[in-house]
């Protein structure tokens, strides 16, 4: 058995591994929070991560409606949890509605305090870092990248490589 998957998808072939891999870590990171969840996107929107029209997902957070739960409201039941959240974006307009609405949300919450946003000119990782897992690739968090695009990802529950891209950032914060 290995700890590392990768993931070649587009949106022809494996359209929903991307997605799928994801929503098993984000829930993961409801059931066993890290101390710090690491999001790099250079573009982020606030897809879909959850689909909860059958209330699949209600013991994560029974608070949820059986629709499709979004990339905020995940972050928001992770950071309830005392995670930190640490996002990493590029300085483009397309990321501030994002921005925007996740420190409101976090805000509405009496959160706000767990949310580092940095935004850093030619930003280009891309990838999910937990306590537990690497999600590393080509993929931007929007809708086109994860059901559209071509993309390619590794997912590492590896704990030595885990360990050593936490130290990068936390010390260095972009470079992989």
């Amino acid at each position: 058995m290995t700890n590392v998957r990768h993931i070649f998808k587009s949106a022809t072939t494996s359209p929903q591994a991307a997605r799928d891999v994801i929503a098993m870590v984000l829930a993961e990171e409801i059931l066993l929070p890290s101390r710090t969840l690491y999001l790099a996107a250079p573009w982020v929107t606030n897809i879909v991560i959850f689909d909860n029209s059958t209330g699949s997902f209600e013991g994560l957070n029974p608070e949820w409606s059986r629709r499709g739960i979004r990339l905020i409201e995940v972050l928001v039941a992770i950071a309830s949890n005392n995670t930190q959240l640490d996002i990493r974006v590029r300085p483009e307009p397309h990321n501030k509605p994002f921005g925007k609405r996740l420190c409101a949300a976090l805000k509405d919450a009496g959160l706000q305090d767990s949310l580092q946003w940095s935004e850093i000119p030619d930003f280009h990782t891309k990838g999910l870092l937990t306590d537990r897992v690497w999600i590393g690739g080509s993929m931007n968090l929007t809708e086109r990248g994860i059901s559209l695009n071509a993309e390619s990802l590794v997912v590492d529950f590896n704990p030595q490589t885990v360990s050593s891209i936490r130290l990068e950032f936390a010390n260095h914060g972009i470079s992989l």
